[in-house]
C-alpha cells in the first residue's frame, strides 16, 4: 500500500529544543507475524523501517546497511558504531517508550518513540518522534 509518512521530531540538547517536520511517500507491506515494513526515501537516502507490532520494536535501516540499524525497543539500550563521512562514532540509544497504534480514523498507523542518545557514553539529547502513516 502506498502511504504518506509524516514525521515530527523533537530533539532537546542542553535545554534547547528543535522541532523537525518531514514528509515522505513510501510503501507499507505486511511481512507477517505482526511485522510491517515501510520503505521510503528521505533526503535521497533509502530507509526501511521494520515495525514489530507484537514485540513493540521499531528498527530503521538506512542504505541497506544492516550493521548500522537503529533499534528502538522500550527499556532497552542499544549501542552501535554509526558511519559518517569522516569515519565511525559510537552512538547509544536508550529507548524509554515505543507506542504503535494501527488503523485510526484518518491514518493507517501511528508510531511514537521516546529515547535519549549518547555519544561514547556521554549524554547528547532527549528525543521524541511521532510518525503518522496515511493511505495515498
Amino acid at each position: 500500500m502506498r502511504v504518506k509518512i509524516e514525521m515530527n521530531t523533537r530533539q532537546t540538547i542542553d535545554g534547547d529544543t528543535d522541532v523537525i517536520d518531514s514528509v515522505a511517500e513510501g510503501i507499507l507491506r505486511d511481512a507477517g507475524d505482526g511485522t510491517h515494513l515501510i520503505t521510503y526515501f528521505q533526503d535521497g537516502v533509502h530507509n526501511e523501517m521494520r515495525v514489530d507490532m507484537a514485540g513493540k520494536e521499531v528498527t530503521v535501516v538506512r542504505n541497506w546497511q544492516q550493521e548500522n540499524a537503529f533499534r528502538y525497543k522500550e527499556n532497552v539500550k542499544h549501542v552501535m558504531n554509526y558511519e559518517t563521512p569522516m569515519g565511525y562514532m559510537e552512538l547509544g540509544f536508550d529507548t524509554k517508550y515505543v507506542g504503535i497504534d494501527r488503523i485510526h480514523k484518518g491514518s493507517v498507523m501511528n508510531i511514537l518513540l521516546r529515547y535519549s542518545i549518547s555519544q561514547y557514553g556521554n549524554p547528547v539529547s532527549e528525543n521524541e518522534i511521532n510518525i503518522k502513516l496515511t493511505k495515498l
